[in-house]
């Protein structure tokens, strides 16, 4: 049985897709973290990394958000986490953890609270600060 070129065309298509990021094609959907910032006044002050992404300081002001995107990798093994801080308290939060959301979100919505983010979905789950 002969092999189609146009099978070993499709395949290199695909390989080069993936490119040296390991980031997926752009029909991969896009995750977009909305956090806001729901502690009663003070001004929260976020910076959010990744292990190839510092996405800066941002200050939010209460009851407005901030918010980030990107695509997940294949192996499910995206991380974001950021710092939190607001009257002289630095805290620490996993926003984005492949393994936990990204089979539950690709809009993922939190509102940060001064005992830890909550996720707003149908789930309504609120989490320690690490």
């Amino acid at each position: 049985m002969r092999n189609s070129p146009k099978l070993y065309v499709a395949f290199l298509i695909m390989v080069l897709s993936f490119g040296p990021s390991h980031e997926l094609p752009p029909f991969w959907p896009e995750t977009t973290v909305t956090m806001t910032n729901n502690l009663g006044g003070p001004l929260l002050t976020v910076h959010c990394k990744s292990k190839d992404s510092d996405l800066g300081v941002h200050m939010v002001a209460a009851n407005t958000d901030y918010h980030f995107t990107f695509q997940s990798n294949i192996w499910k093994s995206t991380l974001f986490y950021c710092s939190f801080e607001w009257n002289n308290q630095v805290k620490w939060f996993d926003i984005f953890d492949a393994e936990r959301d990204a089979d539950e979100c690709y809009k993922c919505n939190w509102t940060i609270k001064p005992d830890g983010p909550c996720k707003l979905d149908k789930k309504g789950k609120c989490f320690p600060w690490k």
